[in-house]
């Protein structure tokens, strides 16, 4: 069993538990989410990504009103936009905060992915070998650490749950009293 599996596991029994797992905290916030809204009128920045809590596709999303979906929602603390107008945001992966919480990105058809630790691992991805260097200047610029690599990233989100299993687990436990008591946002 891989330790992204165990993981996947352990959180799944905790949401089946009694106890249930309240959505994440939104008191504490991850520092990098400070430097993004500074940073948010950066013309890098601004080619690849756009800063907004309430992304549009977010919103269809809870407009159909599956409260499975409502639910897994309320556990990711959104940074924005990705430049094709997909939501990117910090997913709590079950912990009380935010902080130190891995970045996912949801497409339009509900598929999720984890991405990094932090968006600059999204950048990362998204800028190639021909914007490496701009990506590193905005870092410097930013204060901000420059993306890792694609092993460095795969090793770290290693030891999570998997997103689009844990959306599964909502989608199709609507009405069982874990999901039912906890009021999504």
């Amino acid at each position: 069993m891989t330790d992204r599996t165990e993981a996947t596991e352990k959180l799944l029994r905790r949401l089946r538990s009694d106890a249930g797992v309240p959505p994440a905290s939104r008191d504490v916030e991850p520092p990098e989410l400070a430097v993004w809204r500074r940073m948010r009128d950066d013309p890098f920045l601004a080619e690849f990504f756009t800063i907004t809590e309430d992304p549009p596709v977010v919103q269809d999303y809870l407009a159909d009103g599956h409260p499975g979906v409502a639910r897994f929602l309320s556990d990711i603390l959104w940074l924005g936009e990705s430049d094709d107008r997909l939501p990117i945001g910090y997913w709590s992966a079950g912990a009380d905060t935010f902080v130190g919480a891995p970045v996912i990105y949801v497409d339009d058809e509900a598929s999720i992915e984890l991405l990094g630790t932090s968006l600059v691992d999204f950048l990362g991805t998204r800028v190639g070998e021909y914007g490496a260097e701009e990506l590193l200047d905005f870092c410097r610029r930013a204060s901000l650490r420059p993306p890792m690599s694609k092993a460095e990233c795969e090793a770290a989100l290693e030891g999570l749950p998997d997103p689009q299993q844990v959306f599964n687990f909502f989608l199709h436990s609507v009405g069982s009293p874990q999901i039912s008591q906890v009021k999504a946002t």
